[in-house]
């Protein structure tokens, strides 16, 4: 009778346990699809937007919000204290000085590539990300002008409009292309003059380059294969630049590390993105 009590409660703490699993993962699909909802919605205000944009925040000498940023990520944060009020939320443009990090936040960039939409440099796109303890668990970037839906989560993959992708094959470095974040004279002279340096020389020791200054949809590329490595001479990435294109290009088989800090965390990071068999030879270059 012993044995037979103790089968039953070790069956129904193991049939719990896979309960709890399902349960989490149905969840987190259902996040996933909410996520993906939510970056048409911010895609299809800024649609509508684009090339008819004013600069109604002047961040610095170089870097500026518009009102379409505040727009998509006002619609975003509406919408996610609407549906998960006791998450915590960091957005580049109006929810991150003051944000009080929670187990579960969402990392918002409303409109990534904010110059480029400005001026009507078709490389733009919405970012949105959910980590829980410090980890993305949800991805989504969507590129509205091009109708493109990268979206991830946590050991589901990486898919683009529905489809599973992959990262490249490429493993040697001259055959390489990569996208570049190119060096920014924010940084100190002499910080400054080294990204320059590591920037030039990158060029000889690679097939080719390209700078779309959009680094969520940059690793996104890395992602799909399109693109074999991203490098950030920048030194500047932010958090919400990062955190969906990380989970992507982690879930299409890729590596992402940052160079300057020990993972992904708040405020700025120097990413390096890569096909995994590339990323040795890449981190050289920063």
């Amino acid at each position: 009778m012993q044995l037979i009590l103790e089968s039953t409660v070790a069956s129904f703490e193991l049939y719990s346990f896979f309960f709890i699993l399902y349960s989490l993962s149905v969840n987190l699909i259902e996040t996933q699809k909410f996520a993906e909802n939510l970056a048409r919605k911010a895609g299809e205000l800024l649609l509508k937007k684009f090339g008819k944009t004013k600069i109604v925040v002047q961040k610095g000498s170089s870097d500026f919000a518009t009102d379409a940023d505040l727009a998509s990520e006002k619609l975003i944060i509406r919408e996610i204290r609407k549906h998960f009020p006791n998450d915590g939320i960091i957005a580049e443009e109006t929810a991150s000085a003051n944000c009080k990090l929670k187990a579960a936040n969402w990392i918002i960039d409303p409109l990534d590539g904010t110059k480029n939409f400005h001026f009507g440099i078709p490389f733009w796109c919405v970012s949105i990300a959910l980590q829980q303890e410090g980890e993305s668990v949800v991805g989504v970037v969507f590129a509205p002008l091009v109708n493109q839906l990268f979206s991830a989560r946590k050991g589901g993959g990486a898919k683009l409009n529905g489809k599973k992708i992959r990262v490249s094959e490429t493993a040697k470095l001259a055959d390489s292309l990569v996208v570049v974040e190119i060096p920014r004279k924010h940084t100190s002279g002499k910080r400054f003059e080294k990204d320059v340096t590591a920037f030039t020389d990158s060029l000889k020791k690679v097939r080719r380059v390209r700078a779309f200054a959009a680094a969520a949809y940059d690793l996104c590329l890395v992602a799909r294969g399109a693109i074999d490595g991203y490098l950030d001479f920048s030194r500047s990435t932010k958090i919400w630049d990062a955190a969906a294109g990380e989970l992507i290009v982690r879930e299409a088989g890729g590596k992402i590390t940052d160079v300057t800090l020990p993972n992904l965390k708040f405020p700025n990071v120097s990413v390096l993105a890569s096909n995994a068999k590339l990323h040795a030879q890449l981190k050289k270059l920063l």
